[in-house]
């Protein structure tokens, strides 16, 4: 353990259960824009969460892969400026995974990864698992090995009074082996509460199917909801009981680094500050009254994110207060 992350253990209170633990891979987008120069930023779509989380004002716990060299210090250096408990970092001599962030002319951004042999991908055997509140995985913690595997474990083996939430987040390029992967996905869905998934996921997973069908394809497999997102379009939130829509509010947009990790954090986040972060009722995920509130206060705080460079998420005092009443 490098002398940052034991200060940062010395810090935190270890007996306080965190209100979401999110696992997975923490990583440096080097942001390529169609002109000017290359941005080194912090990201990682669980790293991009956790931070999001913290910000909004939410007890969080990271919990991955960080490597030694001046990258890993600088991603764990974010976290606890970002109120991110880091006790359960697990510090490598891997070198820091990089992702190539492609942006297009209206801030897209295409990826394209370097993961072999590099930090995202390892794993730990004392990988804590969630003993209450809110679980949170998805992207390449749900794709590289041994990582993905022991996060798969931890969701099943979760307590009765824990919930679990994904957010799929494909990434072609860097599945080598998608029936594996499609497997993983298969035995994962009916563990988890909540699945927040884009319509290109949706592409990749069910081609030639609609997003709406594949939509409920995945609600049908056992999450007791389902929110679909597409760039600018409504998000969908599917349950068995029925769906409600959610209108996106139209914003200037620099990139969408970071916008769907801070969307999933702003919905979780909405259940917490409503006191449903340590025995969330079941019964509660599919009240489309609730769920609607929630959304809402997820495509809020992602608005926010895409007016900026890189993944900047919002903190809670940048909201309207009437999110969370």
């Amino acid at each position: 353990m490098s002398e940052l992350s034991r200060n940062v253990c010395d810090y935190w209170d270890m007996s306080a259960v965190p209100q979401v633990s999110v696992f997975g891979e923490a990583l440096i987008d080097l942001i390529v824009p169609e002109e000017g120069e290359v941005h080194a930023v912090a990201g990682g779509a669980p790293f991009n969460t956790a931070r999001a989380l913290g910000r909004l004002g939410v007890t969080t716990s990271f919990i991955g892969s960080v490597a030694q060299d001046r990258f890993g210090d600088r991603l764990v250096a974010q976290l606890v400026a970002d109120e991110v408990d880091v006790a359960h970092v697990r510090r490598t001599s891997s070198p820091t995974t990089l992702a190539l962030a492609e942006l297009s002319a209206n801030g897209t951004a295409a990826y394209r990864f370097y993961v072999d042999g590099t930090s995202a991908s390892e794993s730990f055997e004392d990988l804590p698992c969630q003993d209450g509140g809110w679980l949170m995985t998805g992207g390449l913690g749900l794709v590289l090995n041994p990582l993905a595997d022991r996060i798969v474990t931890c969701i099943a083996e979760r307590s009765a009074t824990a919930r679990a939430m994904i957010d799929i987040n494909c990434r072609p390029l860097v599945i080598t082996r998608p029936d594996e992967y499609r497997e993983r996905l298969a035995n994962v869905l009916p563990l988890v509460d909540v699945v927040k998934v884009s319509d290109e996921d949706l592409a990749y997973l069910y081609p030639k199917v609609s997003a709406g069908d594949a939509a409920r394809k995945v609600l049908e497999s056992g999450p007791r909801l389902v929110l679909l997102t597409a760039g600018s379009d409504p998000v969908q939130a599917l349950t068995a009981s029925g769906s409600s829509m959610v209108e996106v509010p139209a914003v200037d947009v620099v990139d969408t680094v970071g916008a769907g990790d801070t969307f999933g954090a702003g919905f979780l986040a909405w259940w917490v500050h409503h006191g449903n972060n340590q025995d969330v009722d079941i019964a509660s995920l599919t009240d489309l009254d609730l769920v609607t509130r929630a959304v809402t206060a997820g495509v809020h705080a992602s608005t926010l994110t895409v007016g900026r460079r890189g993944a900047d998420p919002p903190y809670r005092s940048e909201l309207d207060d009437d999110l969370w009443r």
